[in-house]
């Protein structure tokens, strides 16, 4: 397999991993992006219930993260939508994946904030921390996020950022990333191959 050292700024133009073995991927192509080393994966924030949590503590799972924040008004929604139908889809191997969301915008995301939007899934962690321990985590996923002003509203700003699935190994190293827009059954079959070849 070729790999492909992304940039920082990949999350601006997309690619599509590519495949010299002869054996069929189970894996959809379109959309998914092979990480280098240069994607470190690691953070230091605190949870929903203020409790720290840093990347060691999933050691062992197969980890789906994403970046967003929860006064997205339609895309992210979409997308936890997605991480939730594709655990579904998982079944029991659900149990082997951990799924976590990061804020980019950790002013507004509040544990109690995080509470309330992530109710409807248990299974997903959400993670806020200090303005600086967010963007060190944006940057060991090499995520852009920018806050936004909007002058004539009452939200006074949003964030525009790379709407990505990233999956780590059980080592916690990323090794891949799949375009947001993608479905449920894309999702659970890329997190499939990474749970049968860790």
């Amino acid at each position: 397999m070729k790999r492909f050292a992304i940039a920082a700024c990949f999350c601006l133009s997309l690619a599509a991993c590519s495949n010299d073995n002869a054996s069929p991927r189970v894996v959809p192509v379109d959309g998914v992006i092979r990480l280098s080393e240069q994607f470190t994966g690691d953070f230091d924030l605190i949870d929903k219930t203020g409790a720290a949590r840093a990347d060691e503590d999933f050691e062992g799972k197969v980890m789906l993260v994403y970046f967003g924040f929860t006064h997205c008004p339609d895309v992210c929604p979409g997308d936890v939508g997605v991480m939730s139908a594709a655990l579904n889809e998982l079944g029991d191997d659900a149990e082997k994946v951990a799924p976590v969301f990061i804020s980019v915008d950790p002013e507004r995301d509040t544990p109690e904030a995080l509470t309330d939007y992530f109710a409807f899934d248990e299974r997903i962690v959400p993670l806020t921390g200090s303005v600086e321990a967010a963007e060190a985590a944006k940057v060991s996923f090499k995520q852009y996020a920018k806050k936004v002003p909007l002058p004539d509203s009452a939200l006074e700003y949003t964030i525009d950022h790379g709407r990505f699935f990233y999956i780590a190994d059980r080592s916690g190293q990323p090794t891949h990333a799949l375009t947001g827009g993608a479905g449920p059954a894309e999702l659970a079959a890329v997190l499939r191959e990474a749970l049968g070849g860790a």
